[in-house]
């Protein structure tokens, strides 16, 4: 459920600024007005009208913050998030810190949280900060997997992955949550 709240709020984000689609993906793109403000205020070679600056900037950077008009985050707090979506499909964006000259991420190391068997047969797995997973092959796994056990999810062909675990030859498998 954390995961759909966090999708769902970074949809609302790519929606709210969404990417003009004549900007060269390698363009990185402009900083929110309120930041570049602040920065402006660098350049003011008076200490007293440069200190006048700062406040007044810093205060309006705060109530677009306290607002959630601006967000900020570290490179860690983006990394987890990127980690988290994992498996979803979704557009090149500054937000998550792709500006269209970083490589996607093709694989993810983690662990099972949980695994069970679908209604078909195949596996059902819950991956630790990556979501649910439904196999959608016909493979079969020679030891089911278990909590602890340590899982490689890798980006295959055509929007597909491969799942392994504990060292296993990966079933296909898609992200249902």
């Amino acid at each position: 459920m954390q995961i759909g709240l966090k999708l769902a709020g970074l949809t609302a984000l790519l929606l709210a600024a969404p990417l003009s689609a004549d900007r060269p993906k390698t363009a990185a793109a402009a900083p929110p007005k309120a930041f570049s403000d602040l920065l402006e205020c660098r350049k003011i070679a008076d200490p007293q009208a440069r200190l006048a600056c700062y406040d007044a900037q810093t205060a309006l950077l705060a109530d677009a913050s306290e607002k959630k008009q601006i967000v900020v985050a570290d490179r860690a707090e983006v990394e987890k998030t990127r980690k988290g979506l994992f498996g979803y499909s979704l557009p090149a964006s500054p937000i998550l810190g792709d500006d269209g000259g970083q490589e996607e991420a093709k694989r993810l190391e983690t662990t099972v949280v949980s695994a069970r068997r679908s209604r078909d047969g195949g596996w059902v797995i819950v991956i630790k900060d990556a979501g649910i997973w439904e196999q959608v092959d016909s493979k079969v796994l020679p030891l089911s997997p278990k909590p602890g056990q340590k899982v490689v999810v890798t980006k295959g062909a055509l929007g597909s992955y491969f799942v392994s675990v504990d060292g296993q030859a990966g079933i296909k498998m898609r992200r249902i949550q």
